[in-house]
């Protein structure tokens, strides 16, 4: 069994394990997009170096009916993760040996982490030299993610033109979404992430409102009122717990106000 260490990836190997799986994926028609902090980096976050790769592969499913837009599908676990190990097997036998499988760390698990070789001189991943950054394969439908992102959504940066990246209001409140959820999680571990999220939602907020100038008209276009409303009552508690960021969720388009903040009928 391999020995499991830790190793925070540079920005520039982040930026070439994320080109290298977008390369391969794209070659093999699949349309996908950067998601998590490694789209947060390239959006302009700076409070934090992504430590992974993120991607969503938004054509991969076939064992679900075409949704509607904004619609909202659990996918069976067990389907959602035979079609990722078939990705990941398809990445490694394309990829000239750049990628490797590893077991997880749990041993009940069924699926197996995908890494990119950092080190081509030093592949074996037992080898103290070696370092390799993980990449997580991400389906629609699952922690959030909209079930459908139509092209024009998907982000091109100026100086990451290779890149696509989902869209920022979708990074946002996706951010927003696991913060609610973490804060109440009954692991400690995941609690633990809260402090870190909190900070990636204030930086995405004020470069949401003051570069991007994103509107949530635009997001209900793409994605659907439905997905949105979701959204929405997850930011509506974040409000309620950090009000000094409701005219920046206002000024987005989002209708934040508590009922208590309203005036009293009469």
């Amino acid at each position: 069994m391999w020995k499991y260490k830790v190793y925070i990836p540079t920005a520039e190997e982040i930026q070439r394990t994320a080109r290298a799986v977008i390369r391969v994926l794209q070659e093999h028609d699949f349309e996908c997009c950067l998601i998590g902090s490694t789209a947060a980096a390239i959006y302009g976050a700076e409070n934090r170096n992504p430590r992974d790769v993120d991607v969503v592969i938004l054509n991969a499913s076939r064992h679900n009916p075409k949704p509607n837009p904004g619609q909202i599908l659990n996918l069976s676990p067990s389907e959602g993760e035979t079609e990722l190990e078939e990705i990941k097997n398809l990445i490694i036998e394309n990829s000239c040996s750049d990628f490797y499988l590893k077991p997880s760390k749990d041993p009940t698990a069924k699926y197996q982490i995908l890494y990119y070789i950092l080190t081509p001189s030093v592949t074996d991943p037992s080898n103290p030299l070696h370092r390799a950054c993980k990449v997580d394969l991400l389906l629609p439908g699952v922690l959030g993610i909209p079930q459908i992102l139509p092209p024009e959504s998907i982000h091109h940066d100026a100086y990451f033109p290779e890149l696509p990246l989902i869209p920022f209001l979708v990074l946002l409140t996706l951010k927003v979404r696991a913060w609610s959820e973490h804060r109440v999680h009954y692991q400690a571990r995941m609690r633990d992430k809260v402090k870190y999220e909190e900070s990636d939602i204030k930086e995405l907020l004020d470069l949401g409102v003051n570069e991007y100038m994103v509107r949530v008209r635009q997001l209900e276009a793409w994605v659907g009122k439905t997905w949105v409303r979701e959204m929405k009552e997850y930011v509506k508690i974040y409000v309620e717990m950090n009000p000094k960021s409701q005219n920046m969720w206002e000024e987005m388009g989002f209708a934040v106000k508590s009922e208590w903040s309203l005036p009293p009928e009469a």
